[in-house]
């Protein structure tokens, strides 16, 4: 005779909250030895059943720092890189202000062991005002959420098991779909909080307030890099005329690389012959890039760049110029930049020609 159905769903949440119990014992067990061997250097954990495990150090680091600068011009990017060169990353950031009232306001995440060398780096461009570090163990909790991890998904495997049996009545597999749900959305909400420690605990969280000291003064920014240019006109089909022409002119750049206007002037020359003298000049406009993977022009020494110029040129008669450009600057510097390149030149007018322009400039910051 079969078993009334309404007796089964008392047995069955018996038969769970037994199997919870078991869970969370066997968890307990199971994860003493696993915790006491990850901490490095541990001694062995105690073999007797009340020991409470050795568990490796988990810490939160928290900080706050207030810091007087002299130097406001180019702190933000010099601070941007040495987090990056480190291996953290700033996470927000806000400035405000002109030369006599600059703030800013920047939340950085860093390895934890680069806290203090961080310290030293901003006390090396100002005077901290302010400073506050904490360190929170957390590792209690961090082991606590994986027992009630390994608790949920033993139970939840339980049900899981017990559903496949068949043999239940509706009421009790509503009953077990219902505790499924509740205990899955647990499981996700305990890897979710997890997750987040665990950030906490590989990255220290530092909040930087920043102002400017009295009597500091905001760092000149460029606004043009005037220079002089050494230059060479070669012309790859000559018919008669001189191959090579040697010159000089300017060169005015508004962001290095970004955009720049350049003019050379050649040397008059004559076929040989006793004919005219010939005479030549480019003005181009144009810009050039860096490569992300040569160093995105960030280095002091050689730093390659490709371009594209366009423009008038007076060579034997009016042309319209358009260059491809490859460069290197041999040194570079906020103040100044010495560098070489090498331009494909097409020379487009009642006649055609192609030449190569290659130069070396020199220019300051203004």
């Amino acid at each position: 005779m079969p078993r009334p159905p309404r007796l089964l769903l008392p047995r069955l949440l018996v038969t769970t909250v037994a199997l919870s119990a078991c869970a969370a014992g066997g968890a307990m067990k199971a994860a003493q030895p696993v915790a006491a061997t990850s901490a490095a250097g541990a001694a062995s954990p105690p073999t007797d059943a009340g020991a409470t495990p050795v568990l490796p150090e988990q810490v939160v680091v928290e900080g706050a720092l207030t810091v007087e600068v002299t130097d406001v011009g180019d702190l933000i990017p010099a601070l941007r890189a040495q987090v990056e060169a480190v291996g953290g990353r700033i996470v927000y950031e806000e400035s405000s202000g002109a030369a006599t009232s600059w703030r800013a306001e920047v939340k950085l995440r860093l390895p934890p062991d680069q806290v203090e060398p961080m310290a030293a780096w901003l006390a090396g461009h100002g005077r901290i005002v302010d400073k506050r570090v904490t360190g929170t163990d957390v590792s209690r909790t961090l082991f606590d959420q994986d027992l009630a991890l390994a608790n949920l998904e033993t139970t939840s495997a339980r049900l899981t098991q017990l559903l496949a049996q068949g043999g239940l009545a509706m009421a009790d597999i509503l009953a077990i779909e219902q505790e499924l749900t509740r205990i899955r959305g647990e499981i996700e909400r305990i890897k979710g909080e997890h997750r987040y420690l665990a950030d906490r605990v590989a990255l220290a969280t530092i909040e930087l307030a920043l102002y400017r000291a009295d009597g500091a003064v905001r760092v000149a920014s460029a606004k043009a890099y005037p220079g002089l240019r050494f230059a060479a006109l070669s012309l790859l089909d000559p018919d008669g005329r001189r191959r090579t022409r040697l010159g000089g002119g300017l060169v005015l750049h508004t962001e290095l690389r970004t955009a720049s206007f350049e003019l050379d002037v050649f040397a008059p020359t004559t076929d040989g012959a006793g004919g005219p003298s010939r005479r030549a000049a480019i003005a181009t406009l144009g810009g050039a890039g860096y490569s992300d993977f040569l160093g995105r022009g960030r280095r002091k020494f050689g730093n390659p760049y490709l371009g594209l110029r366009m423009g008038y040129a007076y060579v034997d008669s009016s042309r319209f110029a358009i260059q491809g450009e490859a460069g290197l600057e041999l040194w570079k510097h906020r103040h100044a930049l010495i560098d070489v390149n090498v331009r494909a030149t097409g020379l487009i007018g009642s006649r055609t020609d192609l030449a190569l322009v290659s130069g070396a400039s020199a220019v300051i910051a203004f």
